[in-house]
């Protein structure tokens, strides 16, 4: 499970390193925007590969600004895509499966209107099992 915390803290650095926070799906939205949602939609940890074992995980990002910043959301959520490109995680092959995929809304669920770039990215890590 150590892999899936370090694939995870690499997704959060390399979005950080672009100056922009972060929060779960289970914090409330911060009130300084940009910001970015970083939630995991599933993860399958048991496939094994010829002497290794194969993780595999699906993230989505959302990139959100306010109801006027739909061009720094998007430049940001192109940002985020190149810096998903580069994750890595020591002691582990990351090989992202496919590329990331961008769709966008605007989102009024909340007390102000946002708009929301929502990145997916899937991940295999590769573990090698020999002693």
């Amino acid at each position: 499970m150590a892999h899936f915390v370090e694939l995870y803290t690499s997704i959060i650095d390399s979005i950080s390193g672009l100056g922009v926070s972060t929060y779960t799906p289970s914090q409330e939205i911060p009130k300084k925007l940009p910001t970015c949602r970083v939630s995991i939609l599933s993860g399958d940890p048991n496939e094994y590969v010829k002497n290794a074992r194969r993780y595999s995980y699906s993230f989505q990002i959302d990139a959100i600004t306010p109801e006027n910043g739909l061009e720094e959301g998007l430049v940001l959520a192109y940002k985020i895509m190149q810096a998903l490109r580069k994750i890595s995680v020591d002691g582990f092959s990351v090989q992202m499966n496919g590329e990331p995929s961008l769709s966008s809304m605007v989102d009024s669920s909340t007390n102000r209107i946002l708009n929301r770039q929502i990145i997916r990215v899937n991940y295999n890590i590769i573990e090698d099992t020999i002693s």
